[in-house]
Order: C-alpha cells, then structure tokens, then sequence
C-alpha cells in the first residue's frame, strides 16, 4: 500500500470515528435529559415555546446524527439516498439555526424589560440573516446548480462525498457568515449590558456584587451559546476559505455538532428547572420559559429581587391569564407582598 493510499484510508477510519463519537454523544445527551424533557415540556401547558423546543430539539438531533454519518462508510450510497440526506441536513440547519437566535432573542428581550426597541432591531438583523441564509442553501446547496455528490472507492471503503462546484465564497462569508457574526455578537452584548448595570445597582444598594439568579443564568447561557456560534462560524470560514487541513474540519465538527445540537434545548429546560426549584415556584406552580414576558419583583427595601420569564407570547394578559388560574401565568409576590410589572 502507498503512502498516499495508506494516509486515505487512515483518514477514512478517523472519519468514521469521529461519525460514532457524535452519534454517540448527541443520542447519550438525548437520553439524559428525556426524563426532564417530559417534566418540564410535555407535563405542562403547551405554549409556542414548547413549539420552539420540539423544533430545535428533534430538528437539531436529526441534523446531528445524519451530518454525523453523510461521508462516513455508514452512508456508501447510493447518489440518490446520500443526496437526499445531505438535502435533509442542509435544509435543517438554518431552520434548526433560526429557532435557536429566536430563543436567544426573546431572552434577551426579556432581560430588557420587554424593551420593544430592542425586540425590532434583533429581529431585523435576525430576518437578514433568516432569509440570506435560505437564499444561499437553496442557490448553491441544490444538486441542480452547485452541488456534486459521488460515490468513492478508496481500497475496499466506499463513501459518497459531496461538494460545491465553484463556490463563491466572498458571497458566502458576507452574505450569510457576517450576519451571524453581527447577530451572535449583538445577542451576546445586549444580554451582559443590563446585568452588568444590574449588578452595579445591587452593590450601590447592599454593598455585595449578587446579579439577580435567572438573569445571571441566561447571561451564561447566552455567552455559551456566543462562544458555540462563533465556533461554528470560525469552522464555516476556514472550510470556505480552504485554509485549513481534513483533520482540523473533523475536530471542528465534532465540537459543532455535540455541543450546538444539545444546547439550546438545555437553556429552556434549565430555565424552567431553575424556577421550579424556587421555593416561590414551587407553591405557585409557575411553568417558566424562554423569556417572551418579565416579571419584576421589588423587595422590601425596593430593590430587584427577581425576575421570571414565561413561555407567554408577547402581549398575552397576564394578569387575566392568572385570574383564570393558568398555570403558566406569571404573578410572584414580594417580600413586603407587592408587586411590579414591566
């Protein structure tokens, strides 16, 4: 066997095990939090937001597990079955993608007390983004225009590997990786900026640095879903741009694929076990969610002393929603039995 025949088939095998390492990893995470899928989603109301998550939890886990196996030896062919499964993956993405920025935005939404200001400018860079994104999936990821896919040989492996034919790559990094990086860097930004004055506030007021508990765990959240966007772009580029060798793009997807999948399910199952954990919650019976509604709850001393978020969508009545005895109302009471809404 030749070297350059030996280094094929060497990189063939990692191929397939990184292919094992994802299937592995995603499905593993799927059964860990199943039981906890069924507590805080499928045992409560359903809401648009538990819409959201069926999206981005069962569109992100088939994209996963068939990104996963599309140019391994588990998919050897044929062209119309392995084309079919890449269209499947190139098509979930950026709706998987787009589900996932609308949960970012509407916490962000919510950490802004609502702001209406800041709700239209996410969600016109967020619409840019929607619709540069699907014109580019389906002008240059059709087998019609730009799209080869073919079966190789290499020794007795046998694969189909899919490419673009002349790719426009300027068009590429501008069109659809420059708005996410605009997007993830505004999301980002815009949930540290109130919770940094927030924290300035409650020091000036009780001399101690304590960043209210749910905006504190969407801040986390949302730099961690920062830091899997950026990622996931920085990969896009260096395979755009050629820059980098086979075995950096498996790392990268493997890191892409196990953690971008999984997370954005996590934040809103996280968020509404968060607040079910809250003594509060508990005797309320509150379900949580994403952060579509805020509540405000003042202190004795008048401080902030908590926020809920609700998987109410924007504009619901709340307070009629509560009188009605709904159990995804939002109605906490302060210490001194008050309360404030934003």
């Amino acid at each position: 066997m030749s070297s350059d025949l030996q280094s094929a088939v060497e990189l063939i095998r990692l191929n397939d095990y990184t292919t094992v390492m994802i299937v592995a990893a995603v499905t593993y995470d799927y059964c860990l939090t199943f039981s906890r899928e069924v507590d805080y989603i499928w045992c409560r109301s359903w809401t648009w937001v538990s819409t959201i998550f069926v999206l981005v939890r069962y569109i992100g886990l088939c994209w996963a597990i068939l990104g996963g196996l599309i140019g391994s030896t588990f998919v050897p062919g044929p062209v119309r079955v392995s084309t079919a499964l890449i269209l499947v993956t190139f098509w979930g993405f950026p709706i998987f993608l787009a589900a996932a920025d609308l949960v970012m935005i509407f916490r962000v939404y919510a950490i802004w007390n609502r702001s209406t200001r800041i709700l239209y400018v996410l969600l016109f860079v967020f619409a840019a983004q929607v619709v540069s994104s699907f014109i580019l999936t389906g002008l240059y990821d059709s087998p019609n225009t730009y799209l080869l896919t073919s079966v190789v040989q290499v020794d007795k492996f046998s694969f189909c590997n899919s490419f673009n034919v002349n790719l426009n790559t300027t068009l590429l990094l501008f069109g659809y990786l420059f708005p996410r990086y605009v997007l993830s860097a505004m999301l980002v930004v815009l949930a540290i900026i109130p919770t940094l004055k927030q924290a300035v506030e409650m020091h000036r007021a009780t001399k101690q640095w304590q960043p209210n508990l749910y905006v504190r765990q969407l801040v986390k959240d949302g730099i961690l879903y920062f830091l899997v966007n950026l990622i996931n772009n920085v990969a896009s580029t260096l395979t755009a741009k050629a820059v980098t060798n086979e075995i950096w793009i498996l790392f990268l997807n493997v890191v892409i694929y196990i953690t971008l999948c999984p997370i954005i399910p996590r934040f809103i199952i996280s968020i509404r076990e968060l607040y079910d954990r809250d003594g509060r919650g508990r005797v309320q019976g509150i379900d949580t969610g994403f952060g579509a509604s805020s509540q405000l709850v003042a202190s004795q001393d008048g401080t902030v002393s908590a926020i809920a978020f609700a998987d109410a969508a924007p504009g619901r009545d709340l307070v009629a929603e509560e009188d009605a005895d709904k159990p995804d109302a939002i109605q906490l009471e302060a210490r001194g039995g008050s309360t404030s809404r934003v």
